[in-house]
């Protein structure tokens, strides 16, 4: 109550102080073009580029990422380029080390000359299987020269799944480091396509000996680059084309196999030659590279960072050191998914509820003050300074104290972290959308748009229209648009390699159905309202949508992650989840009992309470009955890639889920009949 009348008295003074200081919020951020089709809405482009969307950047002739790669490096030459943290002889990470555009350069054609040399001819399929790492990059960016596609492997996948893809995409030469090597050479068992592997680090004898007997030819990393400088130039450049195919990007897949989603130099090309549209990037910003580059979202993000000169610190490896790394690089950028900033707030929170009883209160009323501000769309411009300087100053430290710019992607961050993160970190806060299918890069919110829960207009290199769903009341053309998300441009794939059927099945009539439901707001941009295959039907006809359940349900304090199950012959939903540890913890020592996750995961007092709790908040959030979970069960595994519960852009699959918890779920639905 006390922070409450402390907020609105400062709100009082601030409007006083700064009467008329409205927040940015620019209206007319999309066109309509065209006729409206019979089950759709008309479709929208971004109004900077209401009469064509961009492909190229004619002036600078950038028509490929050859291209790209080319003249980025005559432009920024000595300028600092990649940058990691090595080792010392005592296995400790010293300071991020940089090499510069005209080395990046440099070893990019060594290894393509390497690789000539090896006799791979151009176009052909080159396969990574690491981590984020410099030599990764360098592989990537060499595939350019000589038009070889590339087709990164997700280093947490399965053997098996792993041996699809290679056989699928026909993948007969593939880079790996000493922790997947055993992994590679286990898929070249059962894969006879796959001849020759190049590790990044040393391999010892054992190894050679089995790709001996598998008769895989096994090179290092040293090994090709040396050969590279040797050749002296002797092969030629073979530059792609816009329409050369630069990567299949296969989807993780929540559900059966792998697609590989076929991503030409020209959608790759149009999405970083759009990005000066949103966020403008510098030569003299700073990027930490984090997110796997089996992801299609850090990979565009790397090409656009390079693109445009900045400097780009590489992720070590181990999750324990983000933290410690981005204090130490300071970067200007910085490139999330919701989960990461949720565990970003939580954090926050957790250090705050340690303060003193007068500190927490000054500090909550200051986030509130600031919070209401920017839900209300109003700006307190001394006040906000004062605030950001007393309060929120060490906070941004976190991140290195520098960021300007925050992007979210992969998945909807909700409302309170959005505005938690304004708050705490004092700089632009952006949430993007796309798909594998749209070279992750498909809607950003605009830089001066200070409003909060959009994912902004389209970018400048695709456009969007929204199709009926009438069996969920979706209406492209109703007060309120609504309708599923389709995409078409030059960023957009042509569909997935070697599957015809699939690719009929989501790209018709030149549109990528995402299968996303969006809605068109008044100011002209777009929101993603719901997931339609991820949307069910109860026994009693009511349609759930779970994952604007499971929105609301991760807002409990007890809860960490969650996955909403419903089966279509019951009336009700249920949840699994796996709930905060130190939530647990704390719980535990306040009833004096057991501290061991496993035991309060099954202690009923505890699933009584995170149960109350989550009833609260679904009922705070006007949910209606059906749409509430009657049960839950609490796991002490997190779900992860690991246990394959979630893809490595941390989506819950959810088929997955279901089979290993069936048993549980059968449980919760019995007692409850």
């Amino acid at each position: 109550m006390i922070n409450n009348w402390l907020a609105v008295g400062l709100l009082v003074v601030s409007g006083i102080l700064a009467f008329n200081w409205k927040r940015k919020h620019p209206y007319g951020q999309t066109v309509e073009i065209g006729e409206k089709p019979e089950n759709g809405g008309r479709i929208r482009r971004n109004s900077a580029c209401a009469d064509h969307l961009i492909s190229f950047l004619e002036d600078d002739e950038i028509y490929t990422l050859y291209d790209s790669l080319v003249k980025s490096c005559k432009k920024y030459g000595e300028r600092k380029c990649f940058g990691e943290r090595k080792k010392d002889s005592n296995g400790n990470l010293g300071k991020f080390e940089w090499i510069s555009y005209n080395t990046y350069l440099e070893r990019c054609e060594y290894i393509q000359q390497g690789l000539c040399e090896l006799g791979l001819k151009p176009k052909s399929k080159v396969g990574i299987f690491s981590k984020n790492r410099l030599e990764w990059l360098i592989v990537h960016s060499a595939s350019f020269i000589q038009s070889y596609c590339v087709v990164s492997f997700y280093e947490t996948l399965g053997v098996e799944s792993l041996s699809y893809v290679t056989e699928h995409a026909e993948i007969g030469l593939a880079f790996c480091s000493a922790e997947t090597l055993q992994k590679t050479l286990d898929i070249a068992k059962g894969v006879k396509v796959l001849k020759t592997i190049i590790c990044f680090d040393s391999i010892d004898k054992e190894h050679y000996n089995i790709a001996k007997e598998l008769g895989v030819t096994l090179y290092t990393y040293d090994e090709i680059m040396k050969k590279g400088k040797e050749a002296n130039g002797k092969h030629k450049h073979t530059p792609p084309t816009p329409d050369t195919l630069s990567t299949i990007m296969y989807t993780s897949g929540t559900t059966g196999p792998p697609k590989g989603v076929m991503i030409t130099h020209k959608n790759l090309t149009s999405v970083v030659c759009a990005v000066s549209d949103f966020i403008k990037v510098y030569d003299t910003d700073v990027h930490y590279s984090y997110l796997p580059y089996a992801h299609v979202l850090e990979r565009v993000v790397i090409l656009a960072a390079f693109h445009f000169g900045a400097a780009i610190g590489i992720f070590s490896g181990d999750i324990s050191n983000i933290l410690v790394e981005v204090k130490l690089l300071s970067p200007t950028l910085f490139i999330g998914v919701p989960r990461v900033f949720e565990r970003i707030k939580t954090n926050v929170f957790k250090e705050i509820s340690k303060k003193p009883a007068l500190l927490r209160t000054l500090f909550n009323g200051a986030y509130n003050l600031k919070y209401l501000s920017i839900q209300h769309g109003f700006k307190l411009p001394i006040i906000e300074k004062v605030l950001d300087l007393v309060f929120f100053s060490k906070i941004k430290q976190a991140l290195g104290g520098k960021v300007r710019v925050i992007l979210s992607g992969s998945a909807p961050l909700s409302f309170d972290t959005e505005v938690f993160l304004r708050v705490v970190m004092c700089c632009c806060v952006l949430q993007g959308y796309g798909a594998s299918e749209g070279c992750g890069g498909d809607a950003c919110k605009r830089l001066d748009d200070e409003s909060v829960g959009t994912i902004g207009p389209p970018f400048a290199s695709n456009e969007i229209k929204l199709v009926d769903v009438p069996e969920l009341g979706y209406d492209s053309n109703g007060e309120v648009q609504t309708g599923e998300v389709c995409l078409r441009g030059p960023s957009i794939s042509s569909g997935y390699y070697k599957d015809e059927e699939k690719t009929r099945e989501e790209f018709k009539d030149g549109w990528f159905h995402t299968g996303d439901i969006g809605r068109w707001n008044r100011d002209g941009s777009l929101s993603i309202v719901d997931r339609k295959k991820n949307i069910f039907k109860l026994s009693q006809g009511e349609y759930v949508a779970v994952e604007k359940i499971e929105t609301i349900v991760v807002k409990s304090e007890y809860v960490e992650q969650v996955c909403i199950y419903g089966d279509s012959q019951k009336s009700c939903v249920i949840a699994i989840i796996h709930p905060h540890p130190e939530s647990c913890s704390e719980w535990a020592g306040s009833k004096k009992t057991d501290k061991d996750i496993k035991e309060i995961c099954k202690n009923q007092d505890f699933i009584k309470v995170v149960l109350d709790d989550i009833i609260k908040n679904c009922k705070k959030s006007g949910l209606h009955g059906f749409e509430i979970p009657k049960a839950i069960h609490l796991t002490p595994e997190a779900f992860s890639d690991q246990n394959n519960l979630l893809t490595p852009s941390f989506k819950l699959k959810r088929h997955e889920i279901k089979k290993y918890f069936e048993d549980e779920i059968k449980k919760l639905y019995s007692k409850l009949d």
